[in-house]
């Protein structure tokens, strides 16, 4: 069976991040795609339908998945609209916005036995699973203080939907929701959470830097961004009590598909730029072993498999209910948690 898809938005995340890997899976088809970005489409996907509103997509009977990537205001409205259609939905992170949405859309999604699922993609980045072989195998003792960054040199605002004032605007609802759902994945839900959200960039009208501390019981984690790093970017530092794990710059799958090499290519990611990684294993308080390492491949090709499977009713989805729950949950404990300055503690089992 070929899952048909109808793509909605041809923008940077359906051109970049959805439509390569649609047309990868061998069970997939991607048989429409509602944008005003003809051209693109055609020159990419040329036997794809193109049509005008996100309506025809969810009406469509050749549509057996929708793929949401407008802007984060649109993301409740249409997801509800193709759930009742009947469509399975895959839908860009931030999901929503508010807690009472995303278990709104789960909850309609399990009453009409379809898939629910959001796009939180760098869980299959090469460094990020390279950390989580690395906490599984005890090789370096215990998890104690990690920080997680994704920080870029734009001093600048741009002229673009997501620095423009509203809800989830801002690089936070961008970023933010990339770092803190690795954080969940790796170590669940914290004790608490202490944020501090700010806008730095002269004229900007969006937030654009912000800083999250999570609390596991004597394990603390950072997430972070700023928009004024020139200089190289620690993606991961995690410190243990055997020694430490440092990955410097970002997983290339992004830079290669921005390059224009598709995941088919045999050498993908090769257009990307490598990250420097090195570890240092501590046998005791006097000895300290260093050692660089090979970077690991990420696999972005995953979700979507798994996304299928889900579909096929022969697996999980790559994100589960709970975790998108868990997630707008976070987010909006540390947005109150920068309005308050104060630390806050996690209160939320999922109501689905």
């Amino acid at each position: 069976m070929s899952i048909r898809v109808g793509l909605i938005g041809f923008g940077l995340s359906g051109r970049i991040f959805h439509a390569p890997f649609v047309m990868n899976d061998p069970e997939m088809e991607l048989v429409c795609v509602c944008t005003s970005q003809s051209k693109d489409v055609t020159e990419f996907a040329p036997e794809a339908r193109i049509v005008s509103t996100a309506e025809a997509v969810f009406q469509a009977d050749d549509v057996d998945l929708v793929v949401i990537t407008t802007p984060n205001v649109l993301h409740f409205d249409q997801a509800m609209l193709a759930l009742e259609s009947g469509k399975h939905v895959l839908l860009e992170k931030p999901s929503v916005t508010s807690v009472n949405e995303i278990e709104a859309l789960c909850t309609l999604s399990k009453q009409k036995g379809l898939v629910f699922c959001v796009y939180q993609n760098r869980r299959f980045d090469g460094d990020f699973g390279r950390l989580k072989t690395l906490l599984a195998s005890g090789e370096l003792g215990e998890l104690k203080h990690l920080d997680s960054r994704f920080d870029r040199f734009r001093p600048l605002p741009q002229v673009r939907w997501r620095e423009e004032p509203g809800v989830g605007a801002g690089i936070f609802w961008d970023l933010g929701p990339h770092l803190f759902d690795q954080a969940l994945s790796l170590l669940g839900t914290p004790d608490w959470v202490q944020a501090s959200i700010d806008t730095l960039r002269e004229g900007a009208q969006t937030p654009d830097w912000f800083e999250l501390e999570l609390g596991y019981g004597k394990t603390r984690v950072r997430l972070g961004h700023t928009s004024f790093e020139a200089g190289e970017v620690r993606r991961f530092n995690a410190r243990f009590t055997k020694g430490s794990w440092q990955c410097i710059g970002l997983d290339p799958q992004e830079e290669a598909l921005r390059a224009g090499q598709m995941p088919w290519e045999g050498n993908f990611p090769s257009k990307g730029e490598n990250q420097t990684i090195q570890r240092f294993r501590a046998p005791d308080q006097l000895t300290i072993e260093a050692m660089s390492e090979s970077a690991t491949a990420g696999e972005y090709v995953e979700f979507y498999a798994q996304l299928r499977k889900a579909i096929l009713a022969e697996g999980e989805a790559p994100v589960s209910l709970v975790d998108a729950c868990h997630l707008v949950y976070g987010l909006c404990l540390a947005e109150e948690s920068a309005k308050r300055g104060q630390r806050l503690p996690w209160r939320y089992v999922a109501n689905i």
